[in-house]
């Protein structure tokens, strides 16, 4: 299970901070732990570790948010960023990206914009702590389509949309599968569930083995790890 994502919130406006800290808090696995209403104690409380994502403003009062980053940056803090900034100069977008900030919303912002970004934040930190991260995975939290998804590419019956459902379901399942574990969640048929398993098995995403059973026919259980 995933642990709690320690959030501290940069903001120089205390009631705007309890608000960003409220919604924070409504999404699942997030949790605040520092509210800093200027740069010195936020640049101290990054100092002391225990923080995995800040959601920093830019127009601080005594330090700007961007050095903020870029001395996290060259300290090299374990710690992601989302702007949250009226900030809308190109420059400032620029270097912010730089960085390597993982979201920038531009006040005044919808709450479901907010939400999004955190779940968007959560989605990407579901990498495992240890072992071989394969293409395919890597692919789907960059969001990128890896070259066998193209529509032009993929064999008939294989669909690029449902492959990447399958794909994404696959990346929950800590174990092995069933065909018929797919059924159900994706509303699939136990043929076309085979099929896509088979598929990704094949192309190397997959480890296939056949258990055979005293009565009835054999059993096909997929797991990660490639082929066999």
């Amino acid at each position: 299970m995933m642990d709690t994502i320690r959030v501290m919130v940069v903001e120089d406006d205390f009631m705007v901070a309890d608000i960003h800290r409220q919604v924070t808090e409504q999404v699942d696995l997030f949790k605040v732990v520092k509210v800093a209403l200027n740069g010195k104690d936020a640049l101290a409380a990054l100092a002391g570790g225990g923080i995995d994502l800040v959601i920093l403003d830019v127009y601080l009062p005594d330090i700007m948010g961007m050095d903020i980053l870029k001395e996290a940056r060259n300290r090299e803090y374990p710690v992601d960023f989302i702007l949250v900034t009226a900030a809308q100069d190109t420059r400032t977008v620029e270097l912010s990206m730089r960085y390597g900030i993982v979201d920038y919303l531009i006040k005044p912002f919808g709450f479901d914009r907010f939400k999004a970004a955190l779940a968007e934040y959560r989605r990407r930190r579901t990498l495992p702590s240890s072992g071989p991260v394969d293409q395919v995975r890597l692919d789907t939290l960059l969001e990128r389509k890896a070259p066998v998804t193209s529509a032009k590419s993929l064999p008939k019956g294989i669909s690029a949309l449902t492959l990447a459902k399958v794909t994404a379901f696959l990346e929950k399942v800590p174990g092995e599968i069933l065909a018929a574990g797919l059924m159900e969640p994706l509303s699939l048929s136990r043929v076309t569930a085979r099929r896509y398993l088979e598929y990704l098995a094949e192309t190397g995403t997959l480890k296939r083995e056949i258990r055979y059973q005293k009565v009835g026919r054999p059993l096909v259980f997929y797991s990660r790890g490639g082929t066999a």
